[in-house]
């Protein structure tokens, strides 16, 4: 069996990370191979409750696969329900079972997938494609509608913009995860990005940034999306130590430009354009409120 904190490293540079709960290790090795020849990351596989609460804890994968005819006084439902409303992580069932009073119950939990042993590698892949996919869609709008209430608050718009950006960076599964990033307001009359809202990114000196300079002046200037994977010449402000990416995304309707939205990536991340489009629409809803409001 693999070490926590061994495989806690592969959670930063691989594909979708899987943790896998089976209790016949037989079973769960031949799953691993199979996972990881379809390009997947493995960071552990356990084979009890306990087991499997404690890994999904400490490695916070992207998925879970879950035996549910686990032995013990809790199954894998039991299991799944706890790492889904604790840890906001999607489980697919795996079972041998197919009689109604396992599917029954497992239905309860409400999962993201069954896969019915022996699975192939197609059901592998499609199973926890369209798991991924439908959690990303199902957070983003729950994130959506977290922002609406917020702007619907008699509150200074320093503190809805504050608040939204950190509805923004709390979104699981997205390729940002440093918990860094800004949102900047338009002075249009001074062609001039003015930060409102910020989080992990005090004495960076970007509280102020001309449009069409830097990241966020280029999103503002151009009204499309700018990404970098790493610091290269059009980043202006260097006064962050640590190496990262970007995406500065504008915040826009059709009429208007109202800033940017701006998220720190890890150095070297991929552009992802569900992770993109996600982000997008984020800073659309703002976008469309303010537009709403006349602010």
């Amino acid at each position: 069996m693999s070490n926590v904190k061994d495989d806690l490293v592969l959670k930063v540079h691989g594909g979708p990370t899987v943790l896998i709960v089976e209790d016949e290790e037989i079973i769960a090795i031949e799953l691993e191979h199979k996972l990881e020849k379809l390009g997947y990351t493995v960071l552990l596989h356990v084979g009890s409750v306990e087991e499997a609460k404690k890994a999904a804890e400490e490695l916070m994968p992207d998925i879970v696969l879950m035996d549910i005819s686990l032995a013990g006084e809790e199954d894998g439902t039991d299991a799944a329900q706890y790492i889904f409303k604790t840890f906001n992580i999607p489980v697919i069932f795996t079972t041998a079972h197919t009689d109604i009073q396992t599917m029954q119950k497992a239905k309860l939990t409400e999962p993201f997938g069954y896969i019915i042993k022996p699975y192939s590698q197609r059901d592998l892949i499609v199973s926890i494609s369209l798991a991924l996919y439908r959690h990303k869609v199902e957070t983003k709008l729950r994130t959506i509608i977290a922002i609406q209430k917020i702007w619907f608050k008699s509150i200074p718009i320093e503190d809805k913009l504050e608040q939204s950006l950190q509805e923004i960076l709390a979104t699981p599964r997205l390729t940002f995860t440093t918990n860094v990033g800004r949102i900047f307001l338009l002075d249009d009359t001074k062609k001039i990005l003015i930060c409102y809202a910020s989080s992990g990114c005090s004495g960076c000196g970007c509280e102020k940034v001309e449009t069409g300079k830097c990241f966020c002046g280029l999103a503002a200037s151009t009204q499309e999306t700018v990404f970098a994977s790493s610091r290269d010449e059009r980043h202006v402000f260097v006064r962050d130590s640590f190496l990262h990416g970007h995406y500065c995304i504008p915040i826009q309707t059709a009429n208007r430009l109202f800033g940017v939205l701006s998220l720190i990536l890890h150095e070297e991340v991929r552009r992802d354009p569900a992770d993109e489009r996600i982000l997008t629409d984020y800073a659309d809803v703002i976008a469309y409120i303010m537009e709403e409001s006349r602010l």
